[in-house]
C-alpha cells in the first residue's frame, strides 16, 4: 500500500509541499534519536578542538545544524535510504534520485534560535534542477518548540529561485520579508514534511524546556555540480535508478 496518496502528489505539484503524519516506524525513529545524540557529542568535541562555540550556522547550546554525517552514526543510513524515502522521491522528483544532503536541525531547550524564511535552493547560489527536502520530526513538533513553517506556492506566488540576503551574525540566508505567515507543521514525532527546494520555509524559537530535533534529507533527480566543477556538490550518492533502490553500504 502506498504511503503517499495521489492527493498529496497533486498538492506537491500545486503548492510545493505535503505532510506525512506518523510515517516513520518506531525502530527507525529510535535510530534517528540515538544518531542525533551521537552527532551532537561529536560537534561539541569539534568546537572544543577549534576553541569556538560557533561553527557555520551551529551555535553551542542554542542551535545545531550537523550536516553530511549520516555515515558517522550507526544505522542512520537505514533511514536515509529507506523504502519510505524511496517512495517520497518517486512521488516528487521521479524514479531517479541521489542523496544530495543530510543534516540534523536541533533547537536547544529554552534557547533555540529561529530561522529565517528561505528556499533551500537559495543556499546554492547558482541555477540547478530543483530537489526535494524531507524534514522529519524526531520529536513532537509544536508552536512553542519552534516547529517549521511551510509557505504554499499560492500564498506568495513564488515558484522560482529568488536572490537571498546573507546575515553575518547568524549565518542565515533570507529570501522573503513579507507578511504571509505560512503553515505551521504541528505534527507528532515520526512525521515527515516534504517540500520542494523552491518552497519557502522557516522555523520559530524553542521556548520549551525540551530539545527540539528534526532530521533533514534532500534528494535530487540528478547529481548537482557547482559551475565549472566535476566533483558532485555535497554528497551525490546514488539512491534510486528506474524506481529501484540501488544504494548499498
Amino acid at each position: 500500500m502506498s504511503i503517499v496518496t495521489e492527493k498529496q502528489r497533486a498538492q506537491f505539484r500545486k503548492e510545493g509541499y505535503f505532510i506525512l503524519e506518523r510515517a516513520v516506524p518506531e525502530e527507525q525513529l529510535a535510530i534517528l534519536r540515538d544518531s542525533c545524540d551521537c552527532l551532537i557529542e561529536a560537534m561539541h568535541a569539534e568546537m572544543d578542538r577549534l576553541g569556538t562555540d560557533h561553527i557555520h550556522i551551529s551555535h553551542r547550546g542554542k542551535r545545531y545544524h550537523i550536516a553530511k554525517q549520516y555515515k558517522q552514526a550507526p544505522r542512520l543510513a537505514e533511514f536515509v535510504f529507506s523504502e519510505l524515502m524511496a517512495e517520497v522521491c518517486q512521488a516528487t522528483i521521479g524514479d531517479t534520485a541521489f542523496l544530495f544532503y543530510d543534516q540534523y536541525v536541533v533547537k536547544a531547550a529554552e534557547q533555540g534560535m529561529s530561522f529565517s524564511w528561505h528556499q533551500d535552493s537559495g543556499y546554492l547560489g547558482f541555477p540547478h534542477t530543483p530537489y526535494v527536502t524531507c524534514w522529519t520530526a524526531v520529536d513532537d513538533m509544536t508552536l512553542d518548540n519552534g516547529t517549521a513553517y511551510i509557505m504554499p506556492f499560492s500564498h506568495i506566488g513564488i515558484r522560482t529561485l529568488v536572490e537571498h540576503e546573507y546575515d553575518e551574525k547568524t549565518g542565515d540566508k533570507a529570501g522573503y520579508f513579507g507578511d504571509a505567515r505560512g503553515v505551521p507543521a504541528i505534527v507528532p514525532a515520526g512525521s515527515v514534511v516534504v517540500f520542494s527546494s523552491l518552497s519557502f520555509h522557516r522555523s520559530g524559537t524553542n521556548i520549551t524546556n525540551q530539545m527540539r530535533r528534526a532530521y533533514v534529507t534532500q534528494y535530487s533527480p540528478k547529481i548537482i555540480y557547482r559551475p565549472g566543477e566535476t566533483e558532485p556538490m555535497h554528497l551525490g550518492v546514488s539512491f534510486l535508478e528506474n524506481g529501484r533502490i540501488i544504494w548499498n553500504s
